[in-house]
């Protein structure tokens, strides 16, 4: 089993090695909102709008087939998680911009070139994002978050050849997330929350 394992990882390795690396370099400035799913007696939850929010950080792409490739990266990433919760007569909101480092684990599928040097490719798979900071207070509502968020990515968008290996790109992302990025609260497990963007992600490969 041993033996089985460490040549599984040993052509692994060799694939990755032979394969096509892309490297490039992205930005996307973003609409960041999120989802409560919470109960509590006498108790309303709800969203408090939206917020601007950016991604920034490398990509890299390997090419196991034409066209297509297993595409990931370390993106700095900023989110928005805003709520407000009316209880009696009174009224609290809090507003945090919890940061990660996200770890795309997706695969982009290019067209054929639909014109002169010009592709469309449509990213999809999911996201790792380990927390940078931890925003929560014991004296607010949110006490902490997670370290770990788990999101699904969709992105469509069109690339464009100016050089031998140089290309511009750009597109649309969405990204969801599947989480409750909420560790300890002062409800427990009936406060959860959920963020999502959608973005106009730009860039270029070298």
């Amino acid at each position: 089993m041993k033996k089985l394992l460490f040549s599984a990882l040993l052509l692994i390795s060799v694939s990755i090695a032979e394969a096509q690396v892309r490297f490039g370099f992205k930005a996307a400035p973003n609409i960041s909102f999120n989802r409560i799913d919470a109960e509590a007696d006498n108790t309303d939850f709800d969203t408090d709008g939206v917020g601007l929010r950016f991604q920034l950080g490398p990509i890299f792409d390997f090419e196991f087939k034409e066209n297509h490739y297993f595409s990931t990266g370390l993106i700095f990433t900023s989110k928005r998680s805003a709520f407000s919760v009316e209880s009696g007569s009174a009224t609290y909101k809090e507003n945090y911009s919890p940061q990660y480092l996200q770890v795309p684990v997706t695969l982009k599928l290019f067209t054929e070139e639909i014109g002169l040097d010009k592709k469309i490719y449509f990213q999809f798979g999911g996201t790792v994002d380990f927390m940078t900071n931890n925003e929560g207070k014991d004296e607010n509502i949110v006490q902490s978050f997670r370290f770990i968020d788990l999101n699904s990515l969709l992105t469509i968008g069109l690339e464009y050849g100016i050089g031998i290996n140089t290309k511009l790109f750009g597109g649309l992302v969405y990204q969801r997330g599947l989480l409750n990025v909420i560790n300890k609260n002062v409800y427990g497990d009936n406060f959860n929350l959920r963020n999502d963007f959608v973005g106009l992600e730009i860039g270029v490969i070298f």
